[in-house]
C-alpha cells in the first residue's frame, strides 16, 4: 500500500469531522483501485475502537471482504491479531462477519494450519471469547474451525 495513502487512512481513522470522513472515504476509494492481498495486514491497523463513525469505517471492512483467496484470509487473520491488541471490538466485529459466512468459515479452516503458532494461539483465544459471548449464535462456527 502506498505510504501516503496509508497515512491518510490512518490519520483520518477517528472520523471526528466531515474533513476526516471525506479523506477516509476518498482514500478507501483510491485503495480499492489497486487493493491486493499484500495490503490487508496494513489495512487492519487503521481500525480504532474510538472512531466516531462506525458506518464509514465499515467501508474498510467491505474492502477487506473483496479478496476471497487463501492468502487474503491468512493476511486478514494475521492483521486481526495485530489489531486485537489495540482495537478488540473491531477485531470481534470482523471475525463475527466471517463466522456468519459459510465460505469464510471454510476458508479459515483451510488456512488454519498455515498460520504461525503464535497467531493460532491468539486466534483461538479470540474465537473462544466470541463463543463464550454468544454460544448460541457463534458456537457451532467456532467449533467447526477449532475442531477442524
Amino acid at each position: 500500500m502506498d505510504k501516503n495513502l496509508y497515512s491518510k487512512l490512518y490519520n483520518s481513522r477517528m472520523l471526528k469531522d466531515n474533513q476526516e470522513c471525506e479523506t477516509f472515504l476518498q482514500s478507501i476509494d483510491l485503495l480499492a483501485e489497486t487493493f491486493c492481498e499484500d495490503d490487508i495486514t496494513e489495512l487492519c491497523t487503521i481500525f480504532d475502537d474510538k472512531t466516531n463513525d462506525s458506518e464509514i469505517m465499515f467501508s474498510a471492512i467491505h474492502l477487506l471482504e473483496t479478496l476471497p483467496s487463501e492468502t487474503a484470509f491468512i493476511n486478514t487473520i494475521n492483521g486481526l491479531m495485530i489489531l486485537n491488541q489495540t482495537s478488540p471490538e473491531w477485531t470481534s466485529i470482523i471475525i463475527y462477519r466471517c463466522l456468519n459466512d459459510d465460505f469464510s468459515i471454510q476458508m479459515i479452516k483451510k488456512v488454519y494450519t498455515n498460520l504461525s503458532a503464535d497467531v493460532i494461539t491468539q486466534f483461538e483465544e479470540k474465537l473462544k471469547e466470541i463463543k463464550n459471548e454468544d454460544c448460541e449464535k457463534f458456537g457451532k462456527a467456532v467449533d467447526e474451525i477449532l475442531l477442524h
